[in-house]
Parts: structure tokens; C-alpha cells; sequence
């Protein structure tokens, strides 16, 4: 009898302990899991910070063809220049690099950018670049719409300046329209007609709401203008570059924006600061070459960029953080957002 009391006495001591251990388990859970995000929190704040905040090394890779992914040391994408001393002012060459639509031998692949950011395996991550405003062009009605970024609705007395170029077969030439100042209406719309329809034509939209500057180049014909790639000071992507190249500007001028032009060599050593865009004719003159300096240049609602070390995968994980902000290139507003995930627990 005595024998049974003691099985049943180390039975009851055994469960327990087992019940015991699970709820020390169980109750540690959720504080492991805090803790877990607050790492992920942390480390995302510090990728953030050095990507929008360092050049990198070599300071000017972006501009640099010959610098490819193998000779960087540290990964950056902001503007290093002496006369460029503000916070979140990214290099536009940079951030085309990321774009895996430009000749592969100017690509950095995300593999090499988790290498320099010390990832290793324990992390993926992705960036997102849009711009800080919707800004969608319908080309069969000459109408321009401007949104909000965050929840969609319209913006109402944002200030929109358009001008077009367009390859005038008669003159050979590259030629532009008169500029539009106008303003949206309480729908957030407004019309950009120039009166004429060329068939290869570029389009300028600036729009400035409160001082938020958002810039599109937009191809409303599609791809009757052949794409080049702008590094730097240099066109890339087309070889057979006529003379007859100009580079459109930007900048303000009596209170409003103006968008000028001026000529371009393939030859000069510098291009204008506020510059947004080349264009320029092929040496038979039959192609109409643009090169957009801005990363997202095309006028519409999903108009982002997506850089990733997973691709072609939404962009959910269960365990994930992300952390935005507001940066200028070129001097458009855009917006930077970034994904940062566990591969390993």
C-alpha cells in the first residue's frame, strides 16, 4: 500500500513540475516576442539612418560608371557635394542604380547591399520609393490629378506648371510649347492642353503644394521615345546621340517655377544643378531620346520603385518592421520606405 502512496506522491510531483515549466514558458512568450521587436526596431532605425544619411564609399559611386558593385566599401545613397549640407538629400545617380531596369553592369544587386550593411542572413529587407504626392496625367484628356499620398483624396489649389517638347518633324528639331501655370480644382484636377499632337513629345509636370515640390517626366506617347539612362553628368543607354541634346530645368523664378532648357554636349564636364531630364535626337534623326534624372518619373498611381533582396514577393511578413521618411532628389519630394524582416529565429 505504502508503495502505491509513493508512485502516486512522485506522479502528482512530476505533473507539476511539467505544468510549472509550461507556464514559465508561456508567460516568457510575449517578452521574448517584445523583445524580438524592439531589436527589429532598432536595427531597421539604424539601416534607415545610415542609407539616407551616408554617401558611402566612394563617396560619388552613383555618378562613377567604372564604380561597380564590387568596389564599394559602405552603402549610402546620399548627396556628397560641398555645397550640399541638408539632411535626406539623396543623389539621383544613386538611386537609379538601384532600379534593376538599367543596363546590368550599373546595377547593385541587393545581394551585395545586405554584405555592406553587415546583414548577413539573419536579415532581408526592401526599399520603396515614391513620390510625396499622386500625380496621374490622362493623355487623351489633357488632364492632370493631384493626390494625397496617405489616404488617396484630392488636393485642391495645388499649383501645377506643364510644358511639353516635341521632335518637330518639319524642322527636325527639338522643340517646346509654352508653359501652363494653372491650379487644381476642390476635385483635384486641372487640363494641360498645348493645342497640338505631336507624335513623339515629352511632357514636364511641377506641382507645389505648400511647398511639398513633386516633378514628373512623363511619355505620354509610350514608347514612341526611346529611354536612356542620365549618370551623372553622362547618357547611357544609347549610343547613337546626336548633337542636338538639351537639358530641361527646374527652378524658381518671380515667386513661381519655371521649366527652361539650355544645350548639352555629351562632351561637357558638368550639367546644370536643377536639371530633370535630357533629351535628345539619335544621329539619323528618326528616335527621340529622353533620360529622366528622377528615379520615378512616369505619371501614375503606382508610380515606385522597389528594391528588394526578395523578389517578386508582396511585401508582408509576419515579422516585420518598417520605418519611412522623407528625403528630396533632385529637388522632387518623395518618400522612403523601409521593410525590414527576420530570416532567422
Amino acid at each position: 500500500m505504502h508503495i502505491y502512496e509513493y508512485l502516486f506522491t512522485a506522479i502528482i510531483i512530476v505533473l507539476i513540475l511539467l505544468s510549472s515549466s509550461t507556464m514559465i514558458s508561456t508567460i516568457s512568450e510575449p517578452s521574448h516576442s517584445t523583445s524580438e521587436k524592439e531589436q527589429l526596431k532598432v536595427t531597421a532605425q539604424k539601416i534607415m539612418t545610415q542609407i539616407l544619411l551616408d554617401p558611402g564609399n566612394p563617396s560619388e559611386w552613383g555618378s562613377y560608371v567604372d564604380i561597380n558593385e564590387n568596389n564599394l566599401t559602405t552603402f549610402g545613397l546620399a548627396k556628397y557635394s560641398e555645397t550640399t549640407r541638408e539632411a535626406y538629400v539623396l543623389d539621383p545617380s544613386k538611386v537609379l542604380r538601384l532600379d534593376s531596369a538599367i543596363p546590368s553592369q550599373f546595377y547593385i544587386s541587393p545581394s551585395r547591399v545586405i554584405d555592406l550593411l553587415n546583414l548577413g542572413y539573419d536579415y532581408g529587407f526592401a526599399l520603396e520609393f515614391y513620390p510625396a504626392l499622386i500625380v496621374d496625367y490622362n493623355a487623351t484628356t489633357n488632364e492632370v490629378s493631384v493626390n494625397s499620398q496617405q489616404d488617396g483624396l484630392p488636393i485642391w489649389l495645388a499649383n501645377v506648371y506643364a510644358r511639353m517638347y516635341y521632335y518637330n518633324e518639319t524642322s527636325g528639331q527639338i522643340e517646346s510649347t509654352f508653359q501652363i501655370n494653372t491650379i487644381t480644382g476642390v476635385n483635384g484636377t486641372c487640363i494641360v492642353d498645348f493645342g497640338i499632337h505631336p507624335e513623339k513629345k515629352i511632357l514636364i509636370l511641377v506641382v507645389d503644394y505648400y511647398g511639398v515640390r513633386v516633378m514628373k517626366v512623363v511619355d505620354p506617347s509610350g514608347s514612341n521615345v526611346m529611354r536612356a539612362y542620365l549618370l551623372g553628368n553622362r547618357l547611357y543607354g544609347a549610343s547613337n546621340i546626336s548633337d542636338n541634346a538639351i537639358e530641361i530645368m527646374v527652378h524658381r523664378k518671380a515667386g513661381r517655377y519655371a521649366i527652361e532648357n539650355v544645350t548639352y554636349s555629351t562632351s561637357k564636364e558638368n550639367i546644370e544643378p536643377t536639371t530633370v531630364a535630357i533629351l535628345a535626337l539619335s544621329d539619323d534623326g528618326n528616335e527621340m531620346i529622353f533620360a529622366p534624372r528622377l528615379p520615378v518619373s512616369d505619371a501614375s498611381e503606382e508610380a515606385r520603385l522597389t528594391y528588394s533582396s526578395i523578389q517578386g514577393v508582396e511585401l508582408s511578413f509576419p515579422f516585420a518592421y518598417s520605418v519611412e521618411r522623407s528625403v528630396i532628389i533632385c529637388g522632387s519630394a518623395y518618400i522612403v520606405r523601409l521593410y525590414l524582416w527576420r530570416m532567422s529565429f
